[in-house]
């Protein structure tokens, strides 16, 4: 602290408005009440940021395992055998005159032969005598 001839106050001080080095101070409160508002939300974006990338990888994440759900059920209905339900149908062939030992053999071709099974199911019941009295003549 400066004491006698050495301390000055701030009137004692002489400020030129020409001074080279002054700065002017000519600003609004609203103008620094905006300034800190875009500093602190600069800091905040970038958490938001960071919570929307995590956000958008967790969507991301949570899509894929639902995918991968859906892929695995399909591969499990696709394995799933079919033999049963096919020994059913081709028994049901029983009402439109065909014998069971007949019937029994068709069974065992359409087992051996997926791709005539598979025709074999999606046709209706009078599509499939016709294929079975085929088969009868062959």
């Amino acid at each position: 602290m400066a004491t006698g001839s050495f301390s000055r106050t701030f009137v004692d001080i002489e400020l030129d408005d020409d001074n080279e080095c002054s700065m002017s101070l000519n600003f609004e409160i609203a103008d620094v009440e905006e300034e800190r508002t875009k500093i602190s939300s600069s800091g905040t974006s970038k958490r938001k940021r960071k919570n929307t990338q995590e956000s958008v990888e967790d969507d991301r994440i949570q899509f894929v395992g639902e995918k991968l759900g859906e892929i695995a059920e399909a591969l499990k209905k696709f394995t799933e055998d079919k033999t049963p339900h096919m020994y059913e149908e081709v028994m049901l062939m029983e009402k439109e005159g065909f014998d069971d030992e007949f019937l029994c053999n068709v069974f065992y071709f359409l087992a051996k032969n997926e791709c005539e099974a598979k025709a074999f199911l999606a046709k209706k019941m009078k599509h499939r005598k016709i294929l079975l009295q085929k088969f009868t003549q062959d």
